[in-house]
């Protein structure tokens, strides 16, 4: 047994002392010059300031460089980077991070408990510290999808028994949880009686919704989009999770509104979404900390945010401090501002030097069915024409319009297009954000054989097609375009590689991101992945589908938990009151 008492009184030897550092001590908010030592997985002693050397068996010279604790992520899906956890946690131990909260709930929406646990055993001896919390929706809204499983309450109970499940996972039917829905009333007492923190999933909630879904129970957010939504949630006593990820850049407008308040103690960070290019440029957590930095908020302040606050809304005494008793995560930083990490620490053992994991992380490879779960029967070009009827002149469509104002993503809007043969004309259409897009899913888990159409506005395809088995969240098969032909030849090529993204113009496949994990991931490196996202980003970005972000609107339009337009495999979604809504809404004969 690891003497750490012993060690911390100086009977026995420290085995890592981390000499001549400025500590940035997140108690109090000073920095000042110390000396770290470590016993086993347990920092065992910090001088006092001023004193900055320490015995022990080996001693690394800091060069006053800040130490901070070891970063944490409080809401991340690991999937969502297209790695697999070993491959993730390379990534990120370099950064700083040495905890993560993961929601695998793609995965679940794909694989279910299989997915799940599979999350759970590749992530379990790693270096990064995973704290796993048990997806609450799978499928995110059951009113208007479906996905791959089904967690009912019943089931709910039984998987938060789970070896490795440490709490449950941002509930995002927030509708449902507002408006007292059974089943997420359910959910909330079952994590509830097995004693687990709940995280939450809010965007644009406010008042007296915003009171309704705490007095339910959960009482965080990393959905706030604007300053002003982030500052309500705060002020409501809401953990704010401050996210700065490859699809929502929220750090900023954030923080230009709270940065006069200085620092709060219900503020933590979170990535939730990023792509294995950005985890290795700009960063991980150390960028959401840079980020919020670089636009105005104190940097201790930041790390506090990114440590302390972070444990203690995880109820952990364990971690967010460099203090006797604490684990030892450790992350040296040359400079405040710029977050630059130099090197980690995880539970005494260094893991990162100047950018390079420093150790191997344990690799387990998915059952080989995780490879075969586009399960959709051939596509066709006539399935992606819009049938209006004979005898029509014009139709009315409803359209989901992208990028529509500040906190709200998508929403609806309805125009009049012509009728050709019975068909729908988009091509027609010269109004805002043209040209109009063609969007068909496709259930892929098996369950059904629901296929729906759908109209979009700048989405921005100008030829060709895209298709995409990463769909947030139940991860059907999306399939975006202006061709047919295209659009069905895209389709079948990720039918027949089981996953991944696809462009096709003019009858040829012009880029391709393969993804064959559950269609979700990749078992490359990040090294390795990180040029082939940008390969396929840059080459749609020049030939069919310009303008910034992509990945983003082809994954995003079908989930159906984030305002207030979207389509899912059982048609078109209005969010905020989570029903199905019609395409066609007014015929026009001759």
């Amino acid at each position: 047994m690891v003497q750490y008492t012993t060690a911390a009184r100086g009977g026995v030897e420290l085995d890592i002392a981390i000499e001549n550092i400025q500590l940035v001590n997140v108690f109090t908010g000073e920095i000042y010059p110390a000396a770290i030592g470590m016993k086993g997985e347990k920092i065992a002693h910090v001088t006092q300031p001023g004193v900055t050397e320490l015995a022990a068996a080996k001693r690394v010279d800091g060069k006053q460089q800040y130490a901070i604790p070891g970063l944490i992520d409080t809401h991340v899906h690991m999937e969502s980077s297209m790695l697999t956890p070993e491959a993730y946690a390379k990534a990120v131990l370099p950064q700083g991070t040495t905890t993560v909260v993961t929601d695998p709930h793609e995965i679940g929406n794909v694989l279910g408990e299989r997915g799940i646990r599979y999350m759970i055993e590749a992530s379990r001896e790693l270096d990064l510290r995973v704290l796993t919390f048990l997806p609450s929706c799978v499928p995110s809204a059951p009113a208007v999808e479906t996905s791959g499983d089904d967690f009912t309450p019943e089931k709910v109970r039984e998987l938060l028994k789970m070896d490795g499940i440490d709490g449950l996972a941002e509930v995002m039917n927030y509708y449902g949880v507002i408006h007292e829905d059974p089943r997420m009333t359910g959910i909330l007492a079952e994590s509830r009686q097995a004693g687990m923190l709940a995280q939450g999933h809010a965007p644009t909630v406010s008042d007296r919704e915003l009171s309704a879904y705490l007095m339910a129970g959960v009482d965080s957010d990393h959905e706030s989009r604007t300053g002003d939504e982030a500052l309500e949630k705060v002020r409501a006593g809401m953990w704010l999770e401050i996210r700065e990820s490859s699809f929502a850049h929220n750090a900023a407008p954030i923080a230009e509104k709270i940065r006069h308040l200085g620092y709060m103690p219900n503020i933590c960070l979170c990535s939730d979404d990023v792509k294995a290019n950005h985890l290795l440029t700009p960063g991980h957590m150390n960028h959401v900390a840079r980020t919020l930095i670089k636009n105005g908020i104190d940097p201790i302040t930041a790390i506090r945010f990114g440590t302390i606050n972070a444990a203690n809304r995880l109820r952990r005494s364990d971690i967010g401090a460099i203090a006797p008793g604490r684990d030892a995560d450790v992350a040296l930083v040359n400079d405040l501002e710029n977050m630059t990490v130099t090197a980690t620490w995880a539970r005494g053992k260094l893991v990162g030097s100047e950018g390079i994991c420093v150790r191997s992380q344990p690799r387990i490879n998915p059952p080989e069915d995780f490879f075969n779960t586009v399960k959709v029967e051939k596509i066709v070009p006539e399935d992606f024409h819009i049938g209006i009827g004979d005898g029509a002149e014009k139709a009315s469509v409803r359209v989901i319009e992208y990028d529509y104002a500040p906190g709200i993503p998508t929403n609806f809007f309805e125009t009049t297009l012509p009728v050709e043969n019975g068909l729908l004309k988009i091509g027609a259409y010269e109004g805002r954000k043209a040209p109009l897009n063609v969007i068909g899913v496709f259930h892929r888990h098996g369950k059904n054989t629901n296929r729906t159409l759908g109209v979009l506005a700048g989405y921005g395809i100008t030829d060709g097609a895209v298709a995409t088995t990463v769909a947030h969240d139940s991860h059907h098969l999306a399939v975006l375009g202006v061709d047919p032909g295209d659009m069905a030849i895209a389709a079948n090529h990720l039918r027949d590689r089981q996953g991944g993204m696809v462009a096709v113009k003019n009858g040829e496949v012009i880029a391709e991101l393969a993804l064959p994990v559950a269609g979700l991931m990749s078992q490359k490196s990040a090294d390795e992945l990180a040029p082939l996202i940008e390969t396929f980003v840059e080459r749609i970005q020049e030939t069919i589908m310009p303008g910034l972000n992509p990945i983003h609107r082809l994954i995003a339009v079908t989930l159906p938990v984030i305002p207030k337009a979207k389509i899912s495999d059982q048609g078109l979604v209005d969010v905020d009151e989570q029903r199905l809504v019609s395409l066609i809404t007014e015929v026009y004969p001759y």
